[in-house]
């Protein structure tokens, strides 16, 4: 099965197991986290058990311990295409995972839209998707940090952490796209 296809697939087994639990509404009320804000950006929202299969990476059905987690859905450049889902256990939302691996920021379209830092405006990013979230889907937060360092590295525009801590983890992030080891010098140059 192709990678469209699983999207697909995955999407569908997400939409018809995801409804308004009283789990649900518990979590979305004690984050503050607005629906109806946040659903044009995020995509469906739901709470289900997921596995974590290793390598931030999750899945509904894989062997493994099940948790429950918080899935949404993470859009394209374009704000509209539904690229992979995303989801974090409900007790840890630093521990972000993804279906595919094909998301790097929630919020991609406003990490690439040239509009985002018009007037010198910077993007501003979150430590968390569910941080993210609770902004209202505002900026964008890493879910593949290796993926999201290239991105983060090539855009035109400054990136904004929350505080000195985050802008600092920010920096080590985008230096981690630089492996000091591919960067030698000439044989000739080391023999001198």
């Amino acid at each position: 099965m192709d990678m469209h296809h699983a999207l697909i697939v995955a999407r569908q087994s997400f939409y018809e197991r995801s409804y308004a639990t009283a789990d649900f509404l518990y979590y979305v009320r004690r984050h503050g986290l607005e629906l109806g804000r946040i659903s044009g950006f995020a995509g469906a929202t739901g709470i289900l058990p997921i596995v974590d299969c290793g390598s931030a990476r999750f899945d509904f059905e894989a062997p493994g311990e099940l948790s429950a987690g918080f899935i949404c859905e993470a859009l394209a450049e374009d704000g509209e295409t539904v690229i992979d889902l995303v989801a974090w256990p409900l007790d840890r939302p630093t521990t972000v995972l993804t279906m595919f691996g094909r998301a790097p920021l929630l919020g991609l379209w406003e990490a690439m839209n040239p509009a985002t830092y018009f007037g010198g405006k910077p993007l501003q990013m979150h430590r968390t998707p569910l941080e993210w979230l609770q902004a209202g889907c505002r900026g964008a937060a890493v879910v593949r940090p290796s993926a999201a360092a290239r991105l983060l590295f090539e855009l035109d525009g400054a990136i904004a952490g929350k505080d000195e801590r985050h802008r600092r983890q920010l920096v080590d992030l985008l230096r981690s796209v630089v492996d000091d080891r591919k960067i030698v010098c000439a044989p000739e140059a080391s023999a001198a």
